[in-house]
Formats: C-alpha cells, structure tokens, sequence
C-alpha cells in the first residue's frame, strides 16, 4: 500500500483488536467507494420522484453505516483522531444555522425531509453530506484510496454520460415510463447532466496528469486508467457540445483555464505534455461553445428557470422579513409564489410555481439567510485560498495530486453561481470538498483513551446516540417512503381511470404514513369531494324487481337515495377537515388554501356559511400569491355565487325588502367585476377572467360590453364549446339570432354530443320556421337523452302529435354531455 506522507497521517503503535478495525476500515472504504459510483446513477420506480428521493435515502443509509464505522473504529483502536482544518468549524457551524434555519423556517418538514424535489435542500440531507465528509477526510489516507475514490468517479461518469447519451439519441433502454424520453437521465435535469459531465471531463484531466510527473512509474493498470478516462472525457466533451448551455460551458472553461494555468506554473515538473492535451481540448472547446452552434443536435429538452433579475429581486423581498436564517431550506417555492413578477403572467409558464432560482446561491440566499449564506461563503473562500496557495508552492508530486481535485472542485463551485443544483451534484460537491481536504490538509490530532478518559467517554456517547439516532430516523424516514410509494399509487390509478375507492385507499395509506406532508392530505380531501360528487350524481341504478310493488321500488329508491346523502355528506365533512388539516400543518402552500377554497365552494347551496369561508380562504391564498390571476377569477366568482343567491330576495313583494335585495346584489356584482378586472390586470389573456367578466357584465345589464368580453374569449380560446354556447345565447338575447345559429353550428361540429347546444340550436330553428331542422336536432337530443320527457315532449309539439305552446323565451335546459371531437375551431 502506497502511504505516501503528502496525504497519510503517522500514527503510533498501539495494540489493536485488529479484526474489528480490519472490519470498521473495510465497511467505511466499500461505502465511500459504492456511494461515489451508485449516487450519480442510482434510482428506483416504485416513487413519484425516481431520482432524488431515492438518492436521499441511499445516502443517508450510507452515511448512517459509515459514520457508525469511523465511530466503531475509533473505539476500537482506544484513539480519538481526526484532521485538523478551520474548514471543519466552519461546516460544524453551517451544519448549526442550517439547523436553527430549518427550526424556523415556513414548513419545518419540508426543511427537515425535503420533498418532490427538493430534497438535496433538506437538513437530513445536509447532516448526511457533512457526515460523509468527515469520514471521507479522516479514513482516506493513502494515495492508492484517493485514485480508488476519483478513478470510482470516472467510472460512474461514463456509465452516467453513456446511459444519458443513449436518451439523447432516443435508444431507450430501460423499461419505465418515465424513461422513455430525453428529458430522464440518472443526474436530474439535462444541464446538471452537463455540468455532472464537465466535473468528470475536469477529473479526468487531472488524472492524465497525475501520471506525467518525472518521477512516476508507470504500470499497466495505470495505462488502462489512462485510456479509459480519456475515452470518457471525450464522451463527456461530446456531450457537453450536444447540450451547448451557457453555464456548462462557462463552468468547464474556468475550470480547464485553472488546470492549464497551474500546469503552466509547474511546467519543470512535468515529463510530457500529453497531460495537457485534454484541458487544452476542453478550453478550446468551450470557448468554441460560447461563439458558435454545434452541428450536431440530440433530443435534451431546453430547461426554464426564473432569470437572474427574477430570482435576485425574490431574494431580496424574502430577506426583508427574514433576513438572518430565511425562510427554510426547501422553501423558495413559497418565496416564488409570494414575490414573482407579474410580468411571468405574459409567458407560457405564467402557471408554474417554480421551486428554485437561477442559481444555486440565489436558492441558498433567501432560503437560508445571511448567517447561513455567510457561513457557506466562508467554507468556499477558506478552501479556495488555501488550496490555491498550496498549488503555488506545492512540490512535484503534491501539486499533480491536487490540481485534479482543486479543478473539479472549482468547476462545481463555479456552477454554484451560474446554475442551480440536484442532489448528484450537492453529492459531489460535498465528496470534492472532502477531498480537496486530504490532498493539501495532513495535519492530524490525535489522543489515546489512556491518556484522556473524557475523550473515551465523549466518543462512546456519541457511538450510542449515533446507534439511538440512526435507528429512529431510519424507522422514520422508511415510514416517509412507504408513503410516497402508496401516494405514487394513488397518482398511478387516477392518471389510468382507476377506481376512486382504489385511489381513496392509497392516499389514505399514504397520509397514514406520513402525516406531516400535506401533499397527501390536500390531494385526499380533493378526492375525497370527488366521491361526494359522485354518490351524489350518479343515478341510483336500481331496478325493479319481478313481483316487487311500484311502492316498494320507491321506497327503496328513497332509502338508497337517503343512504348515498348522507355518505356524502360524511365524505364531504372529511374533505373539509383534511383540507382544513393541511392548510395547518403548512400554511405557506399557496395550494392549501387553494384546495380548502374549492372544498368549501363544493358546499355552497349545502351548508351555511360555505361561500364566506370559502371566500376568506381563497383570499389568505392570494396572501401568499398576490400575482396570481386565477386566485382573482375564484374570488369573482365567488361573489357571483353569492350575487345569485341575493337574487333570490328580488321575488318578494315586500318593496323595501326587494330594494334591499337589489342593493346587495349590485354591490357582489360590482365586487365580482373588481376581482375579474384585477385578474385580468395581472394577465389581460385570462380567458377564465374574461369569461366570467362577461357573465358579470351581463347580469348588470351591459349586454354589449358582455358579448365584446366573450368574444374576446372565443378569440382566446376557439376550441371551449361551453364559451362558444354562451356567446351564442348572448346573442339570441341581443337580437343577433343569425350570428347565434351560426355559431351554435359551429360549436355542435365542434362537440357532436354537446345535447344543450342541440337542444337551443333546435329552439332558434324552430322560431326561424326551419321545422324540419328542429326536429332533425330535438331527435339528436333524444338519442343522447332517452330518458327526457321534456324532449319528448317538445319533440310531439313540433311534429304536431301534441299542441304547441305559445312562449316567446328560449325553452329551459337540459342536461348533456360535452364531447370534444376534435373537429376545427368554433366559427371555423
């Protein structure tokens, strides 16, 4: 074994039970080493989130055995020990603000656990990185273990870039669905499978010139290792052109100058120049990158993040209130939903609350806060001075060792301000950190148990806190991953129209589960309401048994009927305590309130009082939302609803009363008008806004200004039969019967079963004297309608079988299914 002084620690003899040292030694070099290659390529199918979720746990159980390991080791030699650098105070002291910043933040579990997506955020994540790292820097030693680590790298690199180049070109090797697009690779998003790549490329740069110092002996394992990371590098440089996205590039070129420039410092020690070729090749290329498209063009999908304006500016307003620690790790998508710009309502992703900025120190920032963000800043300075100063005037076969390291460290350091992160590259970061440590920090501290009982007693404590520690998390952290298997489930059923009951059961597993995460229960109350919707609705579906009395079939009827309410009703109040459930476990979630507003709008008509709370929590939603369009047009509605229900006092015949009345409904009207006008302030191409702005206008009685609002809407939205339905009647009632028939054609083209559109369609030919077309019409209605005495009836009327009533109004309407047929747009 090579133990080489530059990064090996001299210990002195002791006598040592040297099988559970052996042990210790072998579980904590196979962990680092299978966590190094597995990490950047592990996932599982069984979560919503394949990749990072999974990566968490892997991690954690990773970090739970080797910590243990170093701990047991540790015990075992009777020797406390560890390298000493100011770097570990300052990640003990991150590790502390980030838990004083998770213990405050807005969603304390999401900071604690992470979630969909978030999870390389989470505080469990970060004590499991600095875990790693402390192991890593105290039990790599040797020269042999370090070129065992970062030649592991390479080898997870090129399975990573080949698997993501295979998606690139659309061979999809592996059976999931998820899989089957060039937007899936192991690492997350495709720009972090480009800066992923870029850190191997840098990686394998150092390593091709950690062989061409003059004193070397080169072996064959050695020119294997050479060969097969430059067969790697060149994978990752293909790669990296076939994305061409700027922070990538930017990334490589500073870390590829950095080698260059280092290598040119220590030219008298190298032997060749063949170690410089690759950097070279890696500058020249991204420089290239920077000015011209490369030709060749595979299937990543572009990625869309809040610009650096937007994401600073979110920064900004979040550190206002919470300046110290922030407001959680994990939490900038409540960040994003409170302060983004209006302007996003112009773009297509007006409707995505996106969970991380820009850059990763603009996610870290108002999330943290400056004490974290400072203590974060501290670490990155102290390694870059230190490790640069040590390449100075390190001698030979130091600096060929570290500019590798120190390279590929800088390059995910650069990315940190150019790029967001994923787990695969917080991994990395961390590991490069740990070992930019060893490479140029060999000073070691160390005190036998003899010689210091409270050193024995303090490492004992904490072996069986770590014990204690380790297994409750676990339990804790399986339970968290059980529930996300049956939440996954729950989505699997409803996305192929499985049964609601199946779906039901999942959530409720899941919530069971996991009762923290009000993902779950927001998505069960919802579903939940969904059933009540259905019992409901849903016809009974009884049938009259043979002998069984025309009174006793009703009363059966009666008692199903009675039985289906008052299930619904039960299932109603559920959803309204679940939802009511979530909102409490986290009231940040913009969603919550959102989802608590609907349930309650589900109730109008129901119970008392519905609309008003329904109300108040779709304006604590546009609390935390402000600029959100679709927030407004509920509120709007919501005042229409209880304009409707006003209305109801204008059939008194008491004068004062009926005054009243009107008053009230003018002032919900004029308060509806508000909320769909600040909508559409927020994005004048709302169609729901104008929609509904239009239905307001013409309860006021501006006829005109609503069919000008719903024909904006048509514009809007050519393909929405329900817009186009409307529009038509509004136009009956202006006395445009031509341009209404007109459009109701159009819109029965659009949706042959839409049995309304027929029905009115049949009413306006009828008044035209087209008799013929009107019956043609009115039997459509019927075939989709069988069961309707009401068409039945008129359908008599027109083929004279019955006397014809005299009624000047459009007939009422029925009920009918809208089937988008996908035929041309309406009036097309």
């Amino acid at each position: 074994m090579d133990e080489s002084p530059i990064i090996s620690a001299t210990p002195e003899p002791v006598t040592k039970p040297k099988r559970v040292i052996g042990f210790c030694n072998a579980v904590i070099r196979w962990t680092l080493i299978l966590l190094t290659l597995l990490t950047p390529l592990f996932f599982l199918p069984w979560t919503n989130e394949v990749t990072e979720l999974n990566k968490q746990l892997l991690l954690f159980v990773g970090a739970v055995v080797a910590g243990l390991a170093w701990l047991g080791k540790m015990l075992a030699e009777r020797r406390f020990e560890y390298r000493r650098t100011i770097v570990n105070a300052i990640i003990l002291l991150y590790v502390a603000v980030y838990l004083v910043s998770t213990w405050l933040s807005d969603n304390s579990y999401l900071s604690l656990m992470g979630d969909f997506g978030q999870e390389q955020s989470s505080l469990l994540a970060v004590l499991s990185f600095a875990m790693l790292y402390f192991v890593a820097i105290n039990n790599i030693t040797t020269v042999q273990m370090l070129k065992k680590v970062m030649g592991t790298m390479v080898l997870s690199g090129f399975l990573v870039g080949l698997f993501g180049l295979l998606q690139g070109i659309g061979l999809f090797v592996l059976p999931f669905e998820f899989a089957q697009t060039a937007a899936f690779n192991t690492v997350g998003t495709a720009a972090s499978l480009g800066i992923f790549m870029a850190l191997i490329v840098t990686l394998c740069g150092g390593l091709l010139l950690s062989g061409h110092d003059q004193s070397s002996k080169k072996s064959k394992s050695e020119m294997v290792m050479k060969v097969f990371a430059t067969i790697t590098a060149v994978l990752g440089l293909f790669i990296i052109a076939a994305l061409d996205y700027w922070p990538v590039t930017v990334a490589l070129l500073v870390s590829s100058t950095l080698t260059i420039a280092y290598a040119f410092i220590h030219a008298r020690s190298m032997q060749k120049l063949g170690g410089i070729l690759l950097p070279v090749a890696a500058l020249i290329i991204s420089l290239m990158l920077l000015f011209f498209r490369f030709p060749v063009a595979l299937g990543y999908p572009s990625e869309v993040v809040p610009s650096m304006k937007a994401s600073s500016n979110i920064a900004t307003q979040t550190l206002r209130e919470h300046a110290f620690f922030g407001s959680g790790p994990g939490t900038w998508i409540y960040n994003y939903a409170e302060y983004h710009s209006p302007e996003i309502n112009k773009t297509a992703f007006w409707n995505v609350r996106f969970d991380r900025a820009s850059t990763h120190f603009f996610t870290l920032l108002p999330t943290i806060g400056l004490l974290g963000t400072l203590t974060w800043l501290m670490v990155l300075l102290f390694l870059l001075g230190s490790a640069g100063r040590k390449l100075l005037r390190a001698d030979e076969r130091t600096w060929h060792i570290l500019i590798g390291v120190f390279s590929a460290w800088s390059l995910l350091l650069v990315s940190k301000f150019v790029y967001s992160s994923t787990f695969t590259l917080e991994f990395m970061f961390w590991l490069m950190m740990a070992l930019l440590v060893v490479v140029h920090k060999h000073d070691f501290y160390s005190v036998r148990f003899e010689r210091s009982p409270r050193a024995a007693m303090i490492v004992s404590f904490v072996f069986i806190l770590g014990v204690v520690f380790s297994v409750s998390s676990l339990f804790v952290v399986g339970q968290r991953y059980m529930g996300e298997v049956h939440y996954t489930k729950a989505l699997a059923a409803d996305q192929t129209g499985g049964n609601i009951d199946e779906v039901l059961n999942e959530l409720g597993k899941a919530a069971s589960l996991n009762q923290n995460n009000d993902v779950y229960l927001r998505n069960l109350a919802v579903a939940l309401l969904g059933k009540s919707n259905r019992l409901i609705n849903e016809p009974l579906g009884l049938t009259q048994d043979e002998g069984e009395s025309d009174e006793d079939f009703n009363g059966r009827q009666r008692v199903e009927a009675e039985n289906r309410l008052r299930a619904a009703s039960q299932l109603t109040a559920d959803a309204v305590n679940i939802a009511k459930r979530a909102t409490e476990i986290n009231p940040s979630n913009v969603a919550n309130w959102s989802v608590l507003g609907s349930v309650y709008r589900g109730l109008i008509g129901t119970t008392d009082g519905a609309a008003n709370w329904s109300l108040e929590s779709y304006k604590t939603a546009i609390e935390r939302e402000p600029n959100n369009p679709t927030l407004h047009t509920s509120v709007g509605e919501l005042y229409m609803v209880q304009a409707n229900t006003a209305a109801a006092g204008l059939q008194t015949e008491d004068e004062e009363a009926k005054a009243e009345a009107q008053k009230e409904v003018d002032e919900l009207l004029v308060k509806a008008v508000d909320s769909f006008n600040k909508a559409l302030e927020l994005k004048p191409d709302h169609g729901p806004a104008h929609f509904s702005l239009a239905l307001a206008l013409d309860q006021q009685g501006k006829l005109d200004e609503a069919i000008t609002k719903m024909e904006n809407v048509v514009r809007l939205n050519p393909r929405d039969v329900g817009v186009g339905f409307q529009l038509a009647l509004l136009y009956y009632r202006n006395d445009q019967k031509e341009e209404a028939i007109r459009l109701l054609e159009s819109v029965i083209q659009l949706s042959p079963n839409y049995a309304n559109a027929r029905w009115y369609l049949s009413a306006m030919y009828d008044e035209a004297g087209e008799s013929d077309l009107a019956i043609a019409q009115l039997e459509k209605v019927l075939e989709l309608n069988p069961s309707s005495e009401l068409v039945q009836q008129k359908l008599a009327e027109l083929k004279g079988e019955t006397p014809a009533f005299d009624d000047d109004d459009l007939p009422p309407p029925i009920e009918g299914e809208v089937v988008d047929e996908g035929q041309p747009a309406i009036g097309q």
